[in-house]
């Protein structure tokens, strides 16, 4: 079995035969038809709902992109979107029709490519996937399959209600061999790491103490004077020649392309975005400033988002800067998980820090967890309180 030519037959006890495959594009209509007998008309993912960038991908040797068919019909589709060059792979868009779920045809698809790209052809060390929480299987399939509990991402998205997403990864040997180690965390940090530490191996961190300039008096931080480009042919095309400067440096955001860009009149700061109006999710990319202070930058794009009714802004800053973790939580930005070896530079692999904002009221009265995870957003929600509420009595 080659990764481009895989199949499998399921037997489905006297009834017809499922096959797993790979999509074709003659696909295409039936895959759609799946996501939404599914999730209504509220799957947010462009991938899916985007007729264009679905053929893309099916026919794009970066995607494996499998379904489950049985007598015609699409009952399952799952997506994987690889980097050759980082060598990391995403796992997304899991989705198997309410009759089949009994046949765990989502854990032999997600199995088959996952162990195609990270044993049998080497293509990935890291592979990712985020889960949704309205009920335990997800997380259950992924923590079948070896992943690893790494955070979450509260409310991180909102259509009909506010949706937290839980995030986990599958490590190779080969990505903690060529991990950087010693990660410099400030001391929020460390109990994001120690849970992290309770699944693989990972020696104690170094922690240092940074001093807070703007904790204590938010009215201190002078927002920039930010204006909007969306245009996004022109801001792909510009993000390609870009070389980030700054603590834009330390950022990493895998599987996005930016399409929206904040720039300031002089053209001194630029902040490349991708974001969803639907869902009103968005993530910072990277981007070029002469401002010296990253909490400056991050509290402005805050800012800006926020008058464009978004509702979540999150951005992935590497472990071994504190100082950039304390300006980062200074701009009201709160650490939701730890993912090791993901950023790629050289030969090495680098830990990286999840940071997210949210603009709207937290809500977790949909959210099921696994204990693990529940201790990721106990921890969140402290440090939230801290930064959000309890400043507010430090300040009488």
């Amino acid at each position: 079995m080659t990764l481009k030519k895989m199949e499998q037959i399921i037997k489905n006890g006297g009834k017809a035969d499922i096959t797993i495959r790979l999509a074709k594009i003659p696909d295409m209509r039936r895959i759609q038809m799946l996501y939404a007998e599914v999730y209504g008309g509220n799957y947010a993912i462009s991938l899916i709902t985007d007729k264009d960038k679905m053929r893309r991908a099916i026919e794009n040797d970066s995607y494996y992109w499998l379904v489950a068919e049985s007598e015609g019909r699409i009952i399952g589709s799952l997506v994987y979107a690889l980097d050759i060059s980082d060598r990391i792979a995403k796992a997304f868009g899991a989705v198997v029709s309410k009759e089949y779920r009994k046949l765990d045809l989502a854990y032999t698809m997600m199995k088959l490519v996952l162990d195609a790209i990270t044993h049998t052809h080497k293509l990935a060390d890291v592979v990712y996937a985020t889960t949704r929480t309205a009920s335990h299987a997800p997380q259950k399939l992924t923590e079948s399959l070896g992943f690893i509990k790494l955070g979450i991402f509260p409310n991180t998205h909102k259509v009909n209600e506010n949706e937290t997403h839980c995030l986990t990864a599958y490590f190779t040997e080969e990505a903690l061999k060529k991990r950087e180690p010693k990660p410099n965390l400030v001391q929020e940090i460390v109990p994001f790491y120690d849970l992290v530490r309770r699944q693989i191996n990972l020696e104690a961190p170094a922690v240092t103490e940074v001093k807070s300039l703007y904790q204590e008096n938010r009215h201190m931080i002078p927002p920039l004077p930010l204006e909007t480009i969306t245009a996004p042919a022109f801001i792909k095309n510009r993000f390609k020649n870009l070389k980030s400067n700054s603590f834009f440096e330390h950022a990493y955001m895998p599987f996005h392309e930016p399409n929206l860009l904040f720039i300031t009149p002089d053209q001194s700061t630029e902040v490349y975005l991708s974001y969803n109006q639907k869902d009103k999710y968005s993530v910072v990319m990277g981007g070029v400033t002469k401002e010296t202070s990253a909490t400056v930058v991050l509290e402005s794009i805050a800012r800006k988002l926020s008058d464009m009714n978004m509702a979540y802004v999150e951005i992935i800053l590497d472990a071994y800067t504190p100082q950039l973790q304390r300006e980062a939580m200074d701009a009201r930005y709160i650490p939701s998980g730890y993912f090791p070896c993901v950023k790629k530079s050289g030969n090495k692999r680098y830990d990286c820090i999840v940071f997210s904002r949210t603009f709207e009221v937290l809500d977790f009265r949909n959210v099921k967890l696994l204990s693990l995870y529940k201790n990721f957003l106990r921890e969140y929600l402290s440090l939230w309180r801290e930064h959000y509420i309890e400043s507010a009595f430090r300040n009488d």
